[in-house]
């Protein structure tokens, strides 16, 4: 009787061990067939990083994994559940430090120490899609695109004899041999075109524009200025976001948000052409208002697009959108046409209403202005800080 209690606590203690055993073969199972991720706080100093990072490393590669880079800060970048190598260089690129690959080891370094050229398409290939995108973006060259919007008076800009589509260089053709001639006053700095029509000059864009409104025949509505990355689209709006309100299928109101105003949506390249960079430029313009009706709200608009060439520091003119303003005038004998028109209907006896129409041109210059890549520029601002002495 004891022989069979002896064999079967025996049996139990092998069953015991044998699942524990499988239990443990399949924890080690999953945890070597886990995905590897790391998550951070952007508080974590570098060095602290590294050494987690360097486990993960050591672990996939068998490479250590070095700080050699001056920097001794915090990553200043949250990693949630990253891949470990996506977090490596997404901390290299957020501090301006690149990941060096050698034989048994992986390093930071300063991009300062680097030298200045591009990535390789293998070396691009190889890297985390995102901190890819990320350093394509800091490598591409961006352009600024300085705007002037201007509401002008038509009939002033015919008897000055502008014609828009001569602009160049910076530069348009008037020709002063109309009835305007007398208005080109001392603001504008006028050069002649070398034409044997006396009354041709080219005036500069920008003192053109500051002269229309000196003279009260026009108002700056906007100078808006924005830096665009090369390849990237950027937006100007000079308006405001009207709502109008829909029902869905269950009678629930809903709003609709429309831009208005003046909108400019333009997307610049920058490409070389032996040895010099020029822009390639898509620009589309909408100027458009909102009118609210019985039924809904109205929308106008006047849209306008065009694909352009230009240089650096170049300025060009984009003009033709018209519109007319409506005022209603009030002309008569004074105090007696304002009086109410319960007084014996005086006001109707002296005084009258008119409308003035006036008909406005939108005209708008754009000035672009390439700028080097933010890398490049982080790059010259070490070189010329190392240069200054503490």
């Amino acid at each position: 009787m004891r022989i069979e209690v002896v064999m079967y606590r025996n049996i139990v203690v092998l069953l015991c061990l044998s699942l524990l055993g499988s239990t443990m073969l399949f924890a080690q199972a999953k945890v070597a067939y886990a995905p590897e991720k790391v998550s951070m706080i952007e508080q974590t100093h570098i060095n602290s990083a590294v050494r987690i990072l360097e486990h993960f490393s050591e672990e996939e590669s068998g490479k250590k994994l070095i700080n050699l880079s001056s920097y001794n800060g915090n990553i200043n970048v949250p990693i949630r559940e990253m891949d470990w190598r996506k977090a490596l260089d997404l901390i290299a690129l957020q501090n301006s430090l690149y990941v060096e690959e050698g034989v048994g080891y992986l390093a930071l370094r300063d991009i300062a120490d680097a030298k200045p050229e591009a990535p390789t398409d293998d070396a691009l290939e190889k890297m985390d899609p995102d901190a890819r995108k990320q350093l394509e973006e800091a490598m591409a060259k961006q352009v600024r695109i300085k705007a002037i919007a201007m509401l002008a008076d038509r009939s002033y800009l015919k008897n000055l004899g502008i014609d828009w589509s001569t602009v160049l260089n910076g530069k348009v053709k008037v020709d002063a041999g109309f009835a305007g001639a007398s208005q080109l006053t001392s603001p504008l700095t006028l050069s002649g075109s070398g034409n044997a029509h006396v009354g041709n000059y080219n005036v500069e864009v920008n003192t053109l524009i500051r002269t229309i409104e000196n003279n009260q025949k026009g108002s700056i509505l906007a100078e808006p200025s924005i830096l665009v990355a090369s390849g990237k689209t950027g937006r100007i709006q000079v308006g405001q976001d009207i709502s109008i309100k829909t029902a869905d299928e269950a009678g629930n109101t809903l709003d609709t948000f429309f831009s208005t105003g003046i909108i400019m949506d333009v997307t610049p390249v920058v490409v070389e052409v032996d040895g010099e960079d020029i822009i390639m430029m898509e620009l589309s313009i909408e100027r458009s208002s909102g009118q609210p009706s019985e039924v809904s709200t109205v929308i106008t608009k006047s849209t306008s697009s065009t694909e352009l060439v230009m240089y650096d520091h170049e300025e060009t003119v984009i003009a033709g959108l018209f519109d007319t303003d409506e005022v209603t005038v009030r002309s008569g004998i004074p105090i007696l046409k304002d009086l109410p028109w319960w007084v014996f209907g005086i006001r109707y006896l002296t005084g009258y209403n008119s409308v003035d129409r006036k008909e406005r041109e939108l005209i708008i210059t754009i000035k672009a202005e390439i700028v080097d890549s933010a890398l490049n520029r982080l790059l010259e601002s070490r070189d010329s800080n190392k240069g200054v002495n503490p």
